[in-house]
């Protein structure tokens, strides 16, 4: 029973850390909410999204669990024990408020920018885009749910892997922790803000497993589905502009036109 216990801290550890762990991209702040991407931009989101810790972290962890049967004993162990919640319903009630709170977290972001240069139009641009990503990774995550066909550890039905909970939670974490750095904000307080979003994202995640919705090998593979997800599409779409670019500038004495290449 030693070793169980150990499982969940570690579980949720691996959660954090990898989430939190997220490169920050400040320095391409843009002028227009969204742009469609090249092929280019495309794959090097592709690229970035991979190599992220919190998207191979969980992803490797998950394949551990299949080591020594520890999805199947801490999955016993945390329905039996409840250890966060107290009982299954509080687990599964709170799974769907903390998802809740990663979403709201996300729109919250979105429209929260510092800066002049940043419309209300490029606001809601932005929020709209993060909207359509959220719902690409969930069509995605049921695409899995139907081809794996894993019974439930409450046996309810076929789709327990991966969970969805984890993966539109870790999901909208992500967009919010990359909505951060439009934001002027000290480098603690933005570290704060990310610990923040993916500890609601990690709550969510054992919520279900421990609420027996999943077993922790579920709700793995769907945080490292939600994290890659976002920081595709995140990057691909909201990243730095590429090609030309017009600015007009009234003087007093005349006008200036002057165009920028950005890549």
């Amino acid at each position: 029973m030693c070793t169980n216990r150990i499982g969940p801290a570690i579980l949720l550890l691996v959660l954090l850390a990898a989430g939190c762990a997220t490169p920050s991209t400040r320095q391409h702040r843009i002028r227009d909410a969204a742009s469609w991407p090249s092929g280019e931009r495309l794959r090097q989101s592709c690229v970035t999204a991979l190599k992220s810790p919190g998207t191979w972290v969980p992803a490797a962890a998950a394949a551990l669990m299949t080591v020594d049967d520890w999805d199947q004993k801490i999955s016993r162990w945390a329905v039996e024990e409840t250890p966060v919640f107290g009982s299954g319903r509080s687990a599964r009630d709170a799974s769907d408020n903390l998802r809740t709170a990663t979403h709201l977290a996300m729109m919250a972001t979105a429209l929260a920018p510092s800066g002049e240069e940043y419309t209300w139009e490029w606001r809601f641009q932005r929020l709209g885009v993060e909207e359509a990503g959220a719902l690409i990774n969930s069509n995605f995550t049921d695409i899995l749910k139907e081809a794996t066909e894993r019974k439930r550890p409450d046996a309810s039905n076929y789709a327990s892997f991966p969970s969805s909970h984890s993966s539109r939670a870790f999901n909208y974490a992500t967009f919010a922790s990359r909505n951060l750095d439009t934001m002027d904000l000290g480098d603690a307080a933005r570290r704060g803000f990310r610990i923040g979003f993916y500890t609601l994202a990690a709550g969510t995640a054992w919520a279900r497993v421990e609420g027996e919705k999943h077993y922790p090998s579920d709700v793995l593979a769907g945080a490292a589905l939600g994290h890659f997800m976002g920081l595709l599409l995140h990057d691909a779409f909201l990243g730095r502009n590429e090609g030309a670019a017009v600015d007009v500038q009234l003087r007093r004495d005349g006008a200036s036109l002057a165009v920028r290449l950005q890549y």
